[in-house]
């Protein structure tokens, strides 16, 4: 399949997508803090947002993950600083600090000597239960049972909502059952030795996920609470700070911290994405060229002027975890191979498929980004369950893009090889051959695996996909034979992958990315 049938697949799919309503870039320009220091205070004491990781010794967390990425944002710079809890709120409120952070819960008390920023995180307390559970639906069912067992961590915010919000206020009640840490609970909850276990919504999703047949959670939210950023008062970074906190928020970006350090990271795990030591570049430049004609991979945005994209975006990030800086270039795709072989740059990139051809002229990183077709149909389709049996069924009908890779994938991979083949119906977009097929007029389209998340998301009782991949692309970035970039290259995608920023981008891109609005200039 060519590259340039990817590309028109990718342009049409993109501007038929059922978007989330984000605007082009996510929010509106923010401001320059023009490399400004910013003082920035922490306990190192709350898993998962502040602490120091055991297998490394290094300060890590969500909250060290959101400032680095609001000071990129922000063009500022990070002095990071320790304090304990109790002395923190007097050392911002007194002007010792710019920041400072550590889960604080936004109250009127705490406003009248701090500035806080807009909530960066709610947290909801539930009840995690065993999925057969029909003894209680709610907390104060399970308060008043006495013979029902919670699991706490001591000293958690579980264990506290379990003694003031749930029992009677007393700490030692022989009701709480405690265990060395969260994982430990859940497996005493699923081994039935305790009667439920109080945890937050996001990591009530991971744990869900591992054990769908074993776990539930029963009843509304027992506590809520906002957590803030905290600013000595009057101070001027509230204002930058909530708008990157805005942005982050609408590009997906909070929900990839959610994602990584609530779900992924497990703190009693021998290795972790945290382990992963990566190598240190010493801050090497590295020449990396493109073409910028790629939606959404690399291209000029029509709203902002400024070359944006997926491969930007993890290119980075992959320089932020290296220590490398970047010295972006522009070529054509027919002079790229040539040009990075030549050593004329240290990287390439267009979304290029990994091909043995090409491997002769020039090294690929592992694959970043794999590209599969998928059958979507309709939600009650049980004529065909795969590609094959849709095309031994000469009644079945396929809506396609003229020239796209779902067409030629149509003609060459599911029919007879004749591209006039009455059997596919033709659509001048792609969202329109996705009404066809909900409105019966096709059989199937042929998707892959990003998109069709969007829309069986947009339709969950119309849609789904049926069948394994039909065909498979690997995309890569290119190297000069021999280049000592591609092993740092590989652990910092690889580190990526684990901790869930290659999602991310997948996400930003080519779910919540419209080229509709930023051709529009919104």
């Amino acid at each position: 399949m060519s590259r340039k049938h990817v590309l028109s697949l990718l342009l049409a799919l993109l501007m038929a997508l059922p978007f989330s309503g984000a605007m082009a870039q996510f929010g509106p320009e923010l401001p320059d803090l023009g490399g400004r220091e910013v003082v920035a205070v922490t306990e190192n004491l709350f898993v998962p947002l502040q602490f120091i990781d055991p297998g490394t010794g290094k300060a890590v967390g969500w909250e060290y993950d959101a400032w680095v990425e609001i000071c990129q944002r922000l063009n500022c710079t990070l002095r990071w600083e320790n304090i304990s809890w109790d002395a923190m709120i007097p050392a911002i409120a007194d002007g010792q600090y710019d920041v400072g952070m550590t889960g604080i819960t936004i109250t009127e008390a705490r406003a009248e000597q701090v500035d806080f920023s807009d909530p960066y995180m709610t947290q909801e307390q539930f009840l995690l239960v065993r999925a057969d559970e029909d003894r209680f639906t709610n907390a104060e069912e399970l308060g008043a049972d006495p013979e029902l067992l919670i699991g706490a961590q001591p000293g958690t915010t579980p264990f506290y909502t379990a003694v003031y919000d749930i029992l009677d206020g007393d700490e030692s009640n022989p009701r709480i059952v405690l265990y060395e840490n969260f994982g430990a609970s859940v497996q005493g909850l699923i081994a039935g030795d305790v009667d439920a276990v109080i945890m937050d919504a996001v990591s009530s999703r991971g744990y869900i996920g591992a054990n769908p047949d074993r776990l539930k959670l029963t009843g509304g939210p027992i506590i809520s609470e906002d957590f803030g950023f905290i600013f000595p008062k009057g101070s001027d970074l509230v204002a930058p700070v909530n708008a990157a906190l805005a942005q982050m928020k609408a590009d997906g970006f909070i929900d990839y911290l959610d994602e990584k350090w609530f779900i992924r990271y497990d703190p009693v795990a021998e290795e972790t994405f945290v382990s992963m030591a990566l190598p240190d570049l010493e801050g090497q430049e590295v020449a990396a060229v493109t073409e910028n004609l790629f939606v959404p991979l690399q291209f000029i945005d029509p709203g902002t002027g400024e070359a944006v994209g997926w491969e930007y975006d993890a290119w980075v990030e992959i320089c932020q975890r290296l220590n490398c800086t970047l010295a972006w270039h522009t070529i054509s795709w027919d002079a790229m191979i040539p040009a990075i072989a030549d050593g004329q740059y240290d990287v390439g990139m267009t979304g290029i498929t990994i091909r043995e051809d090409r491997a002769e002229q020039v090294d690929f990183s592992d694959p970043y980004m794999t590209m599969e077709q998928f059958l979507l149909v309709r939600a009650d389709e049980d004529r065909f369950t795969n590609a094959e049996e849709l095309g031994a069924d000469p009644e079945l009908l396929i809506g396609a893009q003229p020239g796209t890779t779902p067409f030629y994938t149509a003609v060459y991979d599911i029919l007879d090889g004749d591209e006039s083949n009455p059997r596919i119906v033709l659509y001048e977009h792609f969202g329109a051959s996705v009404q066809g097929l909900i409105a019966g007029d096709v059989d199937a389209v042929i998707m892959d695996a990003v998109s069709s998340r969007g829309y069986i998301g947009a339709n969950p009782d119309r849609l789904k996909l049926t069948g394994g991949p039909i065909i498979s692309e690997d995309f890569g970035f290119i190297f000069p034979k021999e280049s000592d970039l591609v092993a740092p290259v590989n652990a910092a995608l690889a580190q990526m992958k684990a901790d869930g920023f290659i999602n991310y981008l997948d996400n930003k891109w080519f779910i919540l990315y419209d080229p509709t609005a930023a051709a529009a200039g919104e």
